[in-house]
């Protein structure tokens, strides 16, 4: 930017910078994941092939939505997220166990904003745009992380089949993580007729400050326990970012 105002944190990144929309809280629900059907894979005939998970599905009034889950009793994702068009948006939410865990909406500045008055420092980008609210519980990222199970490329090939593989992050200073922006590593194999097949799904578990990472595998009904599989690289790609839910 040329002039305006700029805020860094101790660590010197800016973190408001008089044009860049901040994220916001907008809403906290609880959640409650429960056996559903889960899309696993279309046929050439155009049928889609379902296999039973535990999952939610929550719809929220947002502009811009920014979705974080803190799962201390399960490993959760988010395995879709559709705008129903405007401001309806609904997100699929899937968990190892049928579990309860809390989902955090967050949302533009201008949309987020309090109602009412209040007291504190307002950011106005040069629209006149709301950017920053002192009054507002801001989205603090702390971390971003990415892989691939595998260590695959992400064109067509063979690969070993992984049941389970994990990793942990910790994150000091803070006492409640979450994560958003999740990318899922996702593998499935259903073999026709109703839960009969496998997935497998990376998810998240968080308690406190850290976020336990595991990649597992899931088989319903009479299949064979798969050897290697043939598929795209990319489908063992995961990604997330970590924000902090400390005070929120």
């Amino acid at each position: 930017m040329t002039a305006g105002f700029q805020a860094y944190t101790d660590s010197g990144l800016v973190q408001i910078d008089g044009t860049t929309q901040n994220y916001a809280l907008r809403q906290t629900i609880g959640v409650t994941t429960a056996a559903g059907d889960m899309n696993a894979g279309k046929a050439n005939s155009g049928a889609m092939y379902t296999l039973r998970a535990n999952i939610a599905d929550v719809t929220v009034s947002a502009v811009q939505p920014l979705f974080a889950i803190y799962s201390p009793s399960a490993y959760a994702t988010i395995i879709k997220c559709v705008n129903n068009g405007g401001n309806s948006w609904t997100v699929r939410l899937w968990s190892s166990a049928a579990v309860g865990l809390t989902l955090y909406v967050f949302d533009q500045s201008a949309a987020a904003a309090p109602a009412g008055a209040g007291y504190g420092l307002q950011v106005f980008d040069a629209s006149g745009n709301l950017i920053a609210d002192a009054r507002q519980r801001l989205a603090r990222v702390l971390d971003s992380q990415a892989g691939n199970i595998n260590n695959a490329g992400a064109g067509w090939g063979q690969w070993n089949q992984v049941d389970t593989w994990t990793t942990s992050f910790s994150y000091a200073g803070v006492s409640k993580v979450g994560v958003a922006c999740v990318g899922n590593a996702f593998l499935s194999a259903p073999t026709g007729g109703t839960n009969n097949g496998w997935y497998n799904m990376s998810g998240m578990q968080t308690v406190g400050n850290t976020i336990d990472f595991a990649y597992q595998y899931f088989q319903q009904g009479s299949v064979s326990h798969p050897g290697d599989v043939v598929c795209y690289g990319s489908a063992f790609d995961w990604r997330f970012i970590a924000i902090d839910l400390s005070n929120l």
